[in-house]
């Protein structure tokens, strides 16, 4: 009975999925159409002239340059986070500090505070420093992302034996090469998910570099599809659906690449060798 039950609801599941998977395939669709529609109108319809005019034109000129701003924001704003994620946390975990959990969980908590709450005493205090610029974006998404970092990585770090170091240590090895051969090895799972997470946060950022950014050849692509919509009094959709797919390639490629290593997860890491 159990079986003809589930056989008869059956296709009402696979109604319910077909019409799911048509709600996130259209826009989608859409995009594909237009980008590669070089008489682009924004309906969805079949392409009138195929061509990759619009992948040129959201590849080249002010776009290539956007880019390359948002690749080094990214980039620079990840990197900072774990270095400086990395090696607090490792203090963290290795490291009596009364009350410790407390104080993380604290900073995490306070982090669950709005962006815009934070905005004005960071803009003055990066103005105070002459740091209104893209250095200045990436030292406050730094600081932002920390809470979230440091207790990730602090936990992870905790599942890493110590009997390991310990080991090393006895060996001979100095601190620098047992983290270099012993804990950064075994932590990638968790870096790569810190890494990765700092990226993307960083990728999409918008406000910050709206604030801060006082020239628009160091505006992010984030804020170059924003203007993208009605620039010069008219929406170029082949343009702008190109745009948008080039700027979801370089997330979507970063994960791919720290797939492996995202996928390993945090349970068990540090014991697999």
């Amino acid at each position: 009975m159990t079986i003809n039950s589930d056989q008869k609801h059956t296709p009402m599941a696979t109604l319910a999925l077909v019409f799911v998977a048509i709600i996130w395939i259209s826009p989608f669709s859409w995009l594909f159409v237009n980008a590669v529609d070089t008489q682009a109108t924004g309906e969805l319809r079949w392409p009138q002239s195929i061509g990759i005019g619009n992948f040129v034109s959201a590849m080249s000129g002010s776009a290539a340059q956007q880019f390359m701003n948002s690749m080094i924001l990214a980039l620079g704003t990840a990197t900072m986070t774990i270095v400086v994620a990395a090696g607090a946390a490792y203090f963290l975990s290795r490291v009596y500090i009364p009350g410790k959990t407390t104080i993380l969980w604290a900073l995490v908590v306070m982090r669950m505070m709005p962006t815009n709450g934070v905005l004005v005493p960071i803009y003055f205090t990066a103005e105070k420093s002459g740091l209104l610029n893209p250095l200045g974006v990436m030292i406050a998404l730094t600081i932002l992302n920390l809470p979230f970092t440091l207790l990730l990585l602090k936990n992870f770090f905790d599942t890493v034996p110590l009997e390991l170091e310990e080991a090393a240590h006895v060996e001979g090895a100095s601190l620098w090469e047992i983290l270099r051969h012993v804990v950064l090895p075994l932590s990638r799972a968790g870096i790569a998910v810190v890494w990765f997470f700092s990226f993307t946060s960083a990728w999409n950022e918008f406000l910050f570099p709206l604030i801060f950014s006082r020239t628009d050849s160091v505006f992010p692509m984030s804020m170059g599809l924003y203007s993208a919509f009605g620039e010069h009094g008219a929406i170029q959709y082949g343009f702008l659906a190109a745009y948008s797919i080039v700027y979801a390639i370089p997330a979507i490629g970063v994960y791919f690449l720290l797939r492996r290593n995202m996928n390993t997860g945090f349970a068990g890491v540090g014991v697999k060798g």
